[in-house]
This record gives structure tokens, sequence and C-alpha cells, in this order.
């Protein structure tokens, strides 16, 4: 809620500045809305993003605030780079979110969190009668782990269900009354379903059975033939504005049973992307559709469109600095709801094609792997080619927007800036991976410090109440691998407080941001002059503000170059000729506004020069003795297996002053620039002494949704960086080992099970057969030599007995004479870009 209230200034003022995330939780709240008078009581806490909201699989949960009066959203991000995102079924209602993973070989926990407001005014009081027991279960299938939700078709009252964890039922007590229910019901690799059921309680208990076979496939296509599902999120809205749904990847399959209910509604968003696309194969278009279904279920719950009765638009993504992988995101913005990310694939820098429904609002999002994360406000476009859109525009600063801030509340002074790695667009920017600093002072004095807040928790001190100048500055640091771009940004305030003690008075700030235009999409300067754009503006009422210094530095700001300044109406602009051996360039800006007020912002590495990007190392910080997989070639499985170990990237870091993070990245070709690149999870360290620790990153590869080309196998390199822990010293540097990454393969065998006579030849036989990444399918590996080996009963070591070229089928066939009885088996020795395989081993029994 926005408040506004007048004195010696007029200021605005805004409510609760933080709504806190536990872990495993998700929040979900109303947008701010405005109005005028005197201070009131504070409105809901503003939804915060999370780097700790973890699911029970392990993905992260996270929200996304929205500025103005949207509702956020929420998605899913994977445990693993490249990754998709599991099955999720949710619910909101009675003011609370449920989430919970599905579709697991075992039940999973589900995370509950309460809202920020209730989703309706309230919910009908429950009438003190006699309740009987009902039972509510799946007939005719082995679903099991299910959410169910009952509700009182005249009064919308909720009621708990006690659901059968390992089952597929649940129990509830209800009073005598008009019910629906809705069940959503999932198993291990089966379509998911939600299924409903109208029931009325008299006097006596009973059991209400939902019938699978009744529901119908939801689903949205487009005559795009070569489009196929990524990901999709059913759900049904009841006439209370409660919903229950499913999110899910892969393109799996959602069943729902067919019902008619007046201010229902089924709400279908898929999107759809073409066949074969992996985190390093991303598709060039992407479908986002939406459809609502009003009135309930139809008995055809699919709807077919046209790609030219579509909005159409291409979307061009930047680069921070480095070629890598991330996530276009996407949720249909309705009104009375909130929204689910969908992600796809996608390559920074490229472009993408975006098709979607003419007429619906989609708030979109992008992130970067192992970096900052990007978000725009809904967009609606209508039938037709409309302006293109760009994401990633450097600089990468901090941008003040709400839900931020900073305030004096009595003696508190509370600072609220989340917004650290925004575009020059204005495209919402945040960084799970950075810390922050905060330093108040008065006249030089220190009142208050923090260092290493994490990103982007809120900070306060006591402050006198007395009229004080005040010096604040804030300074964002990434802690995780460092982005190439907008490394280490500070703003320094200058202002004076009157001690106001009502209830959230703004600071009386002046701020400053910066744009470069003539970058190209990896955000680097070429040859030609760019233009540095600076704006200065106040965020107290009716001041007027003015830009007081432009200046750049090549050398990270070791040392500044002033540009000329001319302010006209708070806007200053001026060339830059770039020099050509810079790798990167640092800018600082400065202004101030007609109340005193005062701001220096420095964003180091706002931009890249024309130099390639290159190793770094400053001060002492080594890396040694990097093994990948214990030194064996990696031929990893098409598809996820959560039972198998994952592999590691093992090194020594040392430093005089000790290790304080460090982390790694495979990659093909250029570090800069690389044809592919996989991220491993977060290295862990184990201290040797005080100067050296042993570190070990983990890492599980599916090649089908992570790699999802061939010509990927071969030769990667390992790229490692590490910090100091005093700060002084990193290392970042992109050849420091290799891996081998095969496509994995196969070869059966087929011999006699029955006992064969000595001295007659026997048939053996075999099909040799390869992994092929883009399409998850296996064929058959022809023109390879293929060994057919025994071994003796006692003995350990096999030895050929002959060598066999497979045919166009992949074909192998030998006729050995049998001597002796042996074991038997087909080798497929490793060749390039193809790694080894044996066939299963076959006794053959000779009398």
């Amino acid at each position: 809620m926005i408040l506004r209230r007048t004195g010696k200034r007029r200021r605005t003022a805004y409510g609760a500045l933080v709504g806190a995330l536990a872990a495993g939780a998700v929040v979900l709240a109303p947008g701010s809305g405005e109005a005028a008078g005197g201070p009131s009581a504070p409105s809901a806490a503003a939804p915060v993003p999370s780097a700790g909201a973890t699911l029970a699989t392990g993905e992260r949960l996270e929200v996304v605030p929205r500025r103005g009066k949207s509702a956020p959203g929420f998605r899913v991000v994977p445990k693993r780079q490249g990754e998709q995102i599991g099955r999720y079924a949710y619910s909101v209602l009675d003011g609370k979110l449920q989430v919970r993973p599905v579709g697991l070989k075992k039940p999973a926990k589900a995370t509950t969190v309460g809202l920020g407001s209730p989703t309706r005014s309230a919910t009908a009081p429950r009438a003190a009668l006699a309740a009987y027991a009902v039972k509510i279960q799946l007939v005719g299938t082995d679903h099991f782990g299910p959410i169910i939700q009952v509700w009182n078709r005249k009064t919308w009252t909720s009621y708990e269900v006690e659901e059968e964890q390992f089952g597929s039922s649940g129990k509830v007590s209800l009073p005598p009354g008009d019910y629906i229910t809705v069940g959503m019901y999932n198993n291990w690799q089966q379509p998911d379903h939600i299924l409903t059921k109208t029931f009325t309680v008299k006097d006596r208990g009973l059991t209400v059975t939902f019938d699978p076979s009744l529901a119908k496939e939801t689903a949205i296509t487009a005559d795009e033939p070569s489009a196929r599902r990524y990901a999709a999120a059913v759900s049904l809205r009841m006439p209370n504005g409660d919903i229950v749904g499913f999110l899910g990847g892969w393109g799996n399959k959602v069943y729902v049973t067919p019902f008619s209910l007046p201010g229902a509604s089924l709400r279908v968003h898929e999107v759809l992307v073409k066949d074969g696309t992996a985190a390093n194969s991303p598709s060039p278009y992407r479908y986002d559709l939406y459809h609502n279904f009003p009135g309930g279920v139809p008995a055809l719950p699919k709807v077919q469109v046209r790609t030219a009765d579509l909005a159409r638009t291409v979307t061009t993504l930047r680069s921070a600095g480095d070629d890598t992988t991330g996530w276009f995101s996407s949720y249909p913005s309705v009104s009375d709801s909130s929204g689910v990310y969908l992600p796809t694939p996608v390559r920074f820098p490229s472009t993408v094609t975006e098709y979607a429904t003419p007429g619906q609002a989609f708030g979109r999002g992008v992130s970067y792997d192992g970096g900052p994360r990007l978000d725009a406000a809904p967009r609606t476009l209508p039938t037709g080619t409309g302006p293109a859109e760009t994401f990633g525009v450097a600089p990468f600063a901090l941008r003040s927007f709400p839900p931020s801030g900073a305030v004096q509340r009595g003696t508190k002074l509370e600072v609220y800036e989340p917004w650290a790695y925004t575009d020059s667009l204005g495209h919402e920017g945040s960084d799970y991976e950075a810390v922050q600093d905060f330093l108040l002072t008065s006249r030089g004095t220190k009142l208050a410090e923090v260092k290493d807040l994490d990103m982007p928790a809120a900070w306060s001190a006591t402050v006198p109440k007395t009229q004080t100048p005040y010096e604040l500055t804030h300074t964002v640091r990434h802690k995780g691998r460092p982005t190439r771009l907008s490394t280490r940004q500070t703003t320094e305030w200058a202002f004076s407080s009157d001690g106001y003690s009502g209830y959230n008075t703004n600071l009386p700030l002046a701020d400053v941001d910066v744009r470069v235009d003539g970058l190209d999409v990896r955000n680097a300067a070429g040859a030609a002059p760019v233009t540095v754009d600076a704006v200065a503006t106040s965020r107290t009422e009716g001041a007027t503000a003015s830009v007081t210094g432009l200046e750049y530095s090549a050398d990270d700001g070791e040392t500044w170059t002033a540009l000329p300044v001319a302010d006209s109406g708070g806007r200053a602009s001026a060339a830059l000729s770039v020099p050509q051996g810079a790798r990167y360039i640092s800018l600082r800006v400065s202004g101030k506004d007609s109340e005193g007020s005062s701001v220096r912002r420095t964003v180091v590495r706002a931009f890249a020069g024309p130099a390639p990007a290159a190793d770094e190392t400053v001060g002492s910080t080594r890396i040694t003795n990097v093994v990948v997989n214990n030194g064996r070639v990696i031929a990893p499985v098409m598809y996820d297996d959560p039972n198998k170990a994952p592999y590691t990237v093992r090194y020594t870091v040392t430093d005089p002053a000790g290790v304080a993070d460090t982390g790694v990245l495979l990659h093909r070709s250029d570090p800069g620039r690389p044809d592919a690149v996989l991220r491993t999870w977060p290295s862990e360290c184990t201290k040797v002494d005080a100067t050296t620790s042993t570190c070990e990153a983990p890492f599980q590869l599916n090649a089908r949704s992570m790699l999802g080309r061939n010509d990927l196998a071969g030769e990667w390199k390992v790229a490692i960086w590490a910090r100091s822990l005093d700060g002084r010293s990193f290392t970042d540097q992109g050849d420091l080992g290799t891996a081998q990454i095969l496509r994995e393969t196969r070869v059966t065998i087929n011999a006699p099970t029955v006992p064969v006579t000595k001295g007659k030849a026997f048939a053996v036989s075999g099909i040799a057969g390869i992994a092929d990444w883009s399409t998850g399918r296996w064929n058959a590996l022809p023109g390879k030599t293929v060994q057919l080996e025994f071994r003796k009963p006692g003995t350990s070591a096999y030895t050929v007995a002959a060598k066999v070229t497979a045919d166009t089928t992949g074909t192998v066939k030998s006729a050995p004479k049998a001597a002796y009885d042996a074991n038997w088996r087909w080798l497929l020795p490793r060749t390039p870009g193809v790694g080894a395989a044996a066939s299963p081993v076959v006794f053959v029994d000779v009398r």
C-alpha cells in the first residue's frame, strides 16, 4: 500500500519492507495499490525472492514479485543446469499455497505456506452440525500420493482431507450438505489426472470414487509440424477463486474430468518448442499458448491454433559478457490468480521468435545459468507481428522500484534494494549469487555497518531523532562464479533526515541511472564510439535533480577519466571512444537534487570492451591437481537416472589467506565464446590447512536434455574460478583440464544357451547401437569393428576370438568352434566421440 503525508517535505512511504520466505516455501501476494491520506497500518508483506526455498526434490522454488498491481508468479528452478523442471501439483485456497513434487517413484512432501492475504474475502463459517466420515478414493489404477480438496458447493467452505501418502485415497469429516471434490493423482512415468466428483452427505458416511477412465486429455496444439509440448500448467479455478492444478515438464499429459459448474473454469498454459530442443541445442521459436474454458471442463478440452492467427515477435537475448545457457520463462497474467512460470532452454546471446496467444497478457523472464535473472512486466500483443524486445542490455545495475526503497520509521532506518542486476531497459533484475554491504556514517563517524549480507535481504540501523546528515554506502558483489559484467556496484548517498518519528517516511535520496548505446549482443563495444546516457532523479516529491559527473575506467576502477557533462533537465549524454585494448569498461555517474541530497554510483565492468575476454589471475590464488571423473571417460545416459552416482571434478585451491569460494564450468572451444557449456553443482571444499583446500564439484549429465547434439561428443575443457578469503585475490581460468564426453553405446549378444558339441561351430550374433543425443533414441552403429571375446572359467582375462565389422543394421555375426567351456561377449572398443561397450556375458557349455 502507498501512503502519503504532508510535512517539511512531501514524501511517499510504503508498507512492510520484507516478506520472509522460509526454506522450502513460496509466497504469493496481491499487488500493491495506492491511496491518499495520513499514516495508517502497513500493508501485507511484499513477496521477496529467496535463494533458499528448496523443495523435496532439491529444486528451488522462486517467487517473482511484480511492480504495480500485477500479482507475482512462482517458478521452479532445476536442481541441475540444463535439466527440465519436474512435475508438481499445486493448490491455492483459504489463503494458503501448497506445492508438492509428483511423478516420482516415492511420494514427496508438500510445501505449504500462507499467502500475503486470502485468495477471497472470507470463507463461510462452518456450522456446528453432526459430521460424517467420507472416504474419497481412486479406482482402477495404481496412482499414489494424491492431493484432494473438498468444498461445500453452497458456502464454498473448504475442508481439510487426510490423504493417504502411499495410496490413492483420503478421509474427511463432513456435515450434511452438497459437495464437490477434486483429486490430483499421479504416478511414476504416468500421465497426471485432475479428477472431480460431486456428492451429497445426508445422515451417514459414504465413499466417493474417482474414475480416471472418464477423464479427457487437455492440449493446445499448433499447426507447426516440428513443434512439441515442452512444459504445461493445467489448473481448475473454482467459483470462489480457489485454484488446483498441475505444473509439468517433458510434455507430460494431463487428464481432467469433464464437468459443468457456473463460475468454474479450466485453464491451460502450454509452451511448445522445436522437437529435439536441449540446453545446448535450444529451439529457434517458442509458442506461448493459453486457453480458458469457462463453466468447468468441456467434453473435449483441446484447442488447435493456427500460427497465422497468433501474435508474433522476435526477442533478442544479450549475454552478460559470457556465452552461456539459461532459461526463458513465461506465465499467463490473469487478474484473479498468480502465474506459474513455464521455462524453455535458451542460449545467450541469441534471438527467439515468439508466438503467443493474442490478447492474453504474459509475464516473462530470463535467467542466466549461474548468474542474474531478469523479469518483465506482463505484455499483451495483438494478432500479427509486434514490436521486438531485448533482454539483458548493459549496464546491469541497481535500480529502485517497488517493492523496494529506504525509509525511516521513528529511530529505525531501513533499506531494501533487491533489484541489483536490473538491465538498462528496466527489466527487474536479481541475483541470488550476490552479497551486499551497507555502511552508514554521519560526518565521517561510523554509525552502523554490515558485510556479506545475502541478497535480497533488507537492512536496518538505529539513528537519532534529530536532524542529522548521513552518508549511506551500499555495495553489491558476486559471491559465486564471477559474472563478466557488473561484478561490483557501489552506491554512495549523502542526505539529511529530520528524524521524523512517524511510520514509513521515505528517505530523501537522489538516484542516478546510466545507459550505453552502441553495444553488440555480447554487450561489447566495437571500433565505433558508444554513447553513454545518464539520468538523475530524486525520491523527494517535487525536488529536481541533475547529473553532476560522468567518468569511465578501463582498469576496473583503478584510474578514472572524466567525460564532458552538460546536464539538461536531469539528463546528460557523452560519446566515449573505448580503447581498443580494453576488455571491460567501468562507469561512475554522480548526481544531486534541489533538496541537497547527492549520489554517486559506480558499476565495475559495466560493459565489455573490444578486446576478447581472457583468463584472469589477481594475487596469489592458484588451482592445481584437476581431475575429471577420476580420469575416466564420460558416457552419459540419455535420460535422468536418479540412481546413477554423479560425476566429479576434483581439484586443489591454494591462497595465503585461505579459500573463500570456488566453482567449475565445463565448456567446448573458447571459454569466452563456447560452443556448449555444462555447469556443475556447487563445489564442496575440505580445508587441508590455513592456505589449502581440496574441492569436489559433482555433476550429473542427461545427454538428451543437456546436450542434444551428437557433434558435442569429444573433448571438453574445464574452467575453474576461485576467490581468496580476504577478497584480495582471485583466479578465473578456462583451460585447467579436459574431459572426454562420449556417446553411449551398447551391444547385444545372442549365443547358445544349450550345450554345444566340442569341435563344432556355433553361432554368436549381436547388434551394435549408439545413443542419438538429438532424438533420445538408439540408432544402429554400422561400420564399426566389434570384437568377439571369450574367457575360460577361473580366469580374468578375455581373449579375442574374432573381429567383425557391423553391417548397415549394426548386426555382427561369427561362428567360432567349440573347444572348451567359456564365457563369451562382444566388445565395442572406444573410438573418437564414441564410448566403449561390452555386451552381457553368455556362458557356453561345451560337451
